[in-house]
């Protein structure tokens, strides 16, 4: 910034003016290092081998979208933590998502093979008021798929009626005293009377 004056008109003092230029925050607007750049290249090829994902499109999608640049080439010094972040958030979330889904498959297996979707989403809606698995997260993941695991089916026993064969069979061999006494009474009983 500079101040033109010519001329003794328009003058406060009749002295030079002195030009104080305070620097802002040191920017740095240099390139990488060839050290950062291999920092994050290794960064970005561990992740894209962990994830699964192709390195070109982290490269595009996480990293240069978020500092703003067209190559790791334009990418400032004073830019460099931001672009490692971004790396690093972007491993973290997807992490997130993935377990995300194996919990939700694992969930639907176990309440397949119980046959308990009824009760499971009765679970889902009075515990967290939602019933639907990919919209929870993963602390409410885990006490669904805690529940399915250890929700017992409990069948009830079969009803027998009064006289069927195998209620017979079952009192005479629980009580073979008292039926064997039943029966001798029966028979003395039925004797007298025919």
């Amino acid at each position: 910034m500079s101040v033109g004056v010519d001329g003794n008109q328009n003058r406060v003092a009749g002295r030079d003016y002195l030009e104080i230029n305070v620097a802002g925050a040191d920017s740095d607007d240099s390139p990488l290092s060839s050290a950062q750049r291999q920092r994050l290249n290794a960064l970005v090829a561990e992740v894209a081998v962990n994830l699964g994902v192709e390195k070109r499109a982290l490269w595009r999608e996480v990293v240069h979208a978020r500092v703003g640049v067209e190559s790791i080439s334009e990418i400032p010094r004073s830019r460099f933590a931001e672009a490692e972040e971004a790396i690093l958030q972007y491993q973290e979330t997807e992490r997130r998502v993935v377990n995300s889904r194996l919990m939700v498959a694992r969930i639907t297996n176990v309440t397949k093979e119980k046959g308990i979707y009824d009760e499971r989403d009765a679970f889902c809606l009075r515990t967290f008021g939602e019933r639907h698995l990919n919209y929870m997260d993963l602390e409410q993941l885990r006490q669904v798929l805690a529940f399915v695991e250890d929700y017992e089916l409990t069948t009830p026993a079969p009803q027998l009626s009064p006289w069927s064969p195998e209620a017979i069979k079952e009192i005479v061999l629980t009580y073979p005293v008292h039926f064997t006494a039943t029966l001798m009474l029966g028979a003395v009983i039925g004797g007298m009377v025919l």
